[in-house]
């Protein structure tokens, strides 16, 4: 009897984890932030990315990030706007 109950409550416990796979989806629509055009010796002082912010603002752009919310947390990607163009991906190097 004993084994049985070991057994099940095995079994019950695998098929919880498999049910359950930790899958991270977003929660919401991704945000993005466009900050307002500054000198490039102020991107130092507020941009999380200083290279980013100046290469931007020498390509005559401004500095945005995309957030997207996950359950793990918020990821942000950072980039140039133009409002012709609209967001582009910019990779720190």
């Amino acid at each position: 009897m004993f084994r049985y109950l070991v057994f099940s409550i095995f079994l019950l416990g695998n098929i919880s984890l498999l049910s359950d796979p930790k899958i991270t989806e977003e929660i919401s629509k991704p945000l993005l932030r466009v900050f307002p055009t500054f000198r490039p010796e102020e991107c130092e002082d507020w941009a999380i990315r200083p290279f980013i912010c100046k290469r931007c603002l020498w390509e005559g752009k401004r500095y945005a990030q995309e957030i997207r919310f996950f359950e793990d947390g918020p990821y942000r990607t950072h980039g140039c706007y133009t409002d012709a163009k609209g967001f582009e991906v910019l990779e720190e190097k």
